[in-house]
């Protein structure tokens, strides 16, 4: 097994970033190995989807759970990698939240020679997606403040 962490903390509420991780139709906005995604099922806290991933294109299907306002949990049933992704949010005050990002992943379609490239894109990906995350999150408000400081 492979494990990713990566850890942002950013200026608004959980509230705000449960918004936009919680939309996970949305998703491949946010992480960049996401080609698409079509649900095959979705209830009010439960998304099963097949995914096209990857610059080869490769197909997937994975199980989101979301628990409101604390974690989204993915599984990668089948697919070039197997294994979960966990996204927790944890509030730091009213106005600061830490996002915590854990994948815990088996490179199931892979070749050997081409795990450790995966690796690192998975690392990037990781850093770039909380990026896109944390700057959504803090957007509107950054932009209301300069509202408020020309009045």
């Amino acid at each position: 097994m492979v494990t990713i962490n990566d850890i942002r903390e950013v200026d608004a509420s959980r509230d705000v970033v449960w918004d936009i991780v919680s939309d996970v139709d949305r998703d491949p906005e946010y992480w960049s190995g996401l080609a698409s995604i079509r649900n095959i099922r979705k209830e009010v806290n439960l998304v099963e989807r097949e995914v096209v991933v990857g610059f080869m294109g490769r197909k997937g299907t994975q199980r989101i759970e979301l628990v409101p306002k604390e974690s989204i949990q993915m599984i990668m049933i089948d697919g070039p990698l197997r294994g979960s992704r966990e996204i927790e949010l944890i509030p730091l005050g009213a106005r600061k939240t830490k996002i915590e990002v854990s994948w815990d992943i088996q490179f199931s379609e892979i070749p050997v020679f081409a795990q450790e490239f995966v690796r690192s894109r998975l690392e990037e990906g990781t850093k770039e997606a909380l990026d896109k995350i944390a700057k959504a999150a803090e957007g509107p408000r950054k932009q209301l403040h300069v509202q408020n400081t020309k009045d």
